[in-house]
């Protein structure tokens, strides 16, 4: 017989169900950190916070589906930690280097990119899955929020990279490059998703010499190493698009609504959404 009030759950918890969201909560920890070295005005940790989020936001999609431990708390966890890590804390950054000194316009494209950063997360985690099987799957709709905060801090970067020397690009440039981010986050613009993308093999020789001259740069200038990769998947996005419309010619897919986007992860509904909100 079960009494009334009981706590019916189990005393304890198998490691493997928490790893993930310990992950999550570190790349949590990492952009608040970044908040923190912001305000310090201390870029070269402001920056290095958001890349460990990055990482550690990856790592627990992958060690989620590894070790089979996905829950919907661990999902909402993630949304969270994404939306602090890629939306608010690269725009304190934006903000507190050079933004802040524009009055309402540099107010207004910081605003705007965490804006669209929780309209992306938002469409993404209400979104219902398509087919895993479709082509259609190797893109994502609209810039993922990672790749966003990347992308948008393109101008701080190169000014903190020791080879460009604290190059500072004009404020007008920073404040239409973060506007223009914030856009491609809600767009319907497909973008790579590269964990699912194929790569005919006559290109194979030349992405391994590729990545080894990227480590090379990286051990040189860390952050100039993250602009050109940032940049590159910048300008992937023409192609993505172009390639997109081929497949989806191909396969003769109509076009997919807001509440029907291509699944960007084959998991489950309820799993962390991890790094590609």
């Amino acid at each position: 017989m079960i009494r009334h009030g009981r706590d019916l759950r189990p005393r304890s918890v198998p490691l493997r169900r928490i790893v993930p969201n310990l992950l999550t909560t570190i790349s949590l920890t990492s952009g608040l950190v970044s908040i923190h070295f912001s305000l310090d005005q201390d870029w070269d940790k402001a920056l290095a916070g958001i890349a460990v989020a990055a990482i550690f936001d990856a790592l627990d999609g992958a060690t989620a589906r590894l070790l089979r431990s996905t829950s919907r708390f661990g999902a909402v966890l993630d949304s969270l930690s994404d939306f602090l890590s890629f939306g608010v804390a690269p725009a304190v950054v934006l903000h507190q280097w050079m933004l802040g000194a524009s009055r309402w316009i540099g107010l207004a494209a910081t605003i705007t990119f965490v804006l669209c950063a929780a309209l992306r997360l938002a469409r993404f985690t209400s979104q219902r899955r398509g087919p895993t099987g479709s082509p259609l799957t190797r893109f994502f709709i609209g810039l993922p929020t990672p790749a966003a905060a990347a992308i948008v801090l393109i101008p701080v970067m190169i000014a903190t990279s020791r080879t460009l020397e604290n190059y500072r690009l004009p404020e007008w440039i920073v404040i239409t490059h973060a506007f223009f981010i914030a856009w491609l986050m809600i767009s319907r613009r497909p973008c790579f998703s590269f964990k699912r993308l194929r790569i005919p093999r006559r290109q194979v020789v030349p992405l391994l010499l590729a990545v080894g001259l990227a480590v090379m740069i990286a051990a040189r200038d860390a952050w100039l190493a993250a602009t050109l990769a940032a940049a590159t998947y910048l300008c992937s996005i023409p192609f993505s698009v172009v390639m997109y419309a081929r497949l989806k010619r191909s396969a003769m897919v109509p076009s997919p609504r807001a509440d029907l986007m291509p699944a960007e992860r084959p998991e489950p509904v309820g799993a962390p959404i991890h790094s590609r909100g």
